[in-house]
């Protein structure tokens, strides 16, 4: 035993709760300085660059990675690390804005962030977060050290500007489906209408009652076996089908919906509900409907017309006349060769006459047509007598050097007639 501790006992005292102090001091620091280094590699592990700094002597006093590395430059390139490289490398449109939210740190609180684009070795930006902490201030007040923990953000905003444009997008496509001039629905797998756009609402009459019904509620008793025996299967068996559905509205009215329905797959591929376009087309199945109606009694009065146009008069046995009155063109002159050479040959005649006292004119081409009916009844063995060639007629024929070859002409009906008796008999037939 130490002498002095029996001889001071209250200084022994002292002495034993000193070492005990120091001992837990040291203890402390022992831990502190494990914290600390788990810290420290923390930092120097962390996917984010930190950096402290003497906002007043512009000084660097720790960083876990060079900015300047970070962003491609060389390691030792001092112009673009630690607090003075983040605004030299920021985008010209931050810069401002970051220079201001900087200087704010020093009268600020505790913490400030800001984000603007810095510049990479290559050229490109990236966008960086800068958040800044107070560490120490001076007895004024005045910050000593700032911490600043910055992350590249850029996937985040591109992925935000990503997502803005698709919500615009988004906007932009209901908008337009919601004012489509055709209606556009979509129904799920149950067959209950999920959306139905302005004009479907409109044209079905259920207006906002549309949505939550059944699409069955739509359809006339007349569609069910379509949609039993056609619809249901081929959107079953190829994911799309087109056609015309007949729709009943609730005031019991009907109108004929141009469909074109298709199947919407879900990430798996298995199908989720059904789209479908439609198209009010009952006033153009009517208009269609008259447009025929109207083209049929254009062609039955058009043969009426022809008929009238062409008409053959029986004289006497062997004997058939023509009487041509109006204009005729190159489709008429068809039309009287046409039933001419089918009535001669019907008949047997040996004699057609044809008349032309109702015809006005006569140009070039009906000459040539009356040649030609000529040289074709001769061809059957008949003779085509031509009547009413009035003065002016004729004077046209003479200047246009018409030769009428094969024809006989008189200059009115009655003495063609009288000819054509005289000579009703074919050459060769008795």
């Amino acid at each position: 035993m130490d002498p002095g501790e029996t001889a001071h006992p209250s200084l022994h005292g002292e002495l034993v709760a000193l070492r005990a102090r120091m001992s837990r001091l040291e203890q402390i620091e022992r831990e502190l300085r494990a914290e600390l280094r788990r810290v420290y590699l923390m930092h120097e592990a962390a996917p984010y660059l930190i950096c402290v700094h003497d906002p007043v002597e512009k000084r660097t006093l720790y960083e876990n990675r060079s900015l300047a590395a970070a962003l491609g430059y060389p390691n030792d390139d001092a112009a673009y690390s630690g607090f003075g490289g983040f605004l030299s490398l920021a985008h010209p449109d931050d810069q401002a804005r970051a220079r201001e939210q900087l200087d704010g740190n020093d009268s600020a609180g505790e913490r400030a962030e800001i984000a603007c684009r810095l510049r990479r070795a290559d050229g490109s930006w990236r966008w960086i977060s800068r958040r800044d902490i107070v560490l120490e201030r001076d007895d004024a007040g005045a910050p000593r050290q700032i911490m600043s923990v910055l992350h590249d953000i850029t996937e985040q905003r591109e992925a935000e500007a990503e997502q803005r444009r698709q919500a615009e997008d988004l906007s932009v496509s209901k908008r337009l489906v919601d004012n489509a001039l055709d209606g556009i629905t979509l129904t799920s797998m149950a067959g209950e209408v999920i959306y139905a756009n302005v004009a479907f609402k409109t044209m079905s009459g259920f207006g906002d009652g549309a949505v939550g019904r059944m699409m069955t509620d739509f359809y006339s008793p007349e569609s069910y076996h379509q949609l039993s025996a056609v619809v249901v299967p081929t959107l079953t068996r190829d994911g799309a089908w087109r056609g015309v559905l007949r729709i009943r509205r609730p005031d019991g009215s009907e109108w004929m919906g141009q469909t074109s329905a298709f199947m919407i797959a879900g990430p798996s591929g298995e199908p989720t509900g059904m789209a479908a376009f439609w198209r009010d087309i009952t006033e153009q199945l009517r208009y269609e409907q008259e447009k025929l109606a109207q083209i049929q009694v254009i062609e039955a009065q058009q043969a009426a017309l022809r008929e009238l146009g062409t008409p053959l008069i029986p004289i006497a046995d062997g004997v058939i006349a023509m009487p041509l009155i109006g204009a005729i063109d190159r489709d008429r002159a068809q039309q009287i060769l046409e039933a001419l050479l089918g009535a001669l040959g019907e008949t047997q005649a040996a004699v057609a006459i044809l008349d032309i006292t109702g015809v006005k004119a006569v140009d070039d081409e009906v000459a040539a047509a009356l040649v030609r009916v000529a040289q074709a009844a001769s061809l059957l063995g008949a003779e085509v007598v031509l009547t009413g060639i009035r003065p002016v007629v004729a004077q046209a024929m003479v200047d246009l050097g018409v030769e009428l070859r094969g024809l006989v002409t008189c200059g009115t009906l009655q003495s063609g007639v009288a000819y054509a008796l005289q000579r009703k008999v074919r050459p060769g037939r008795a």
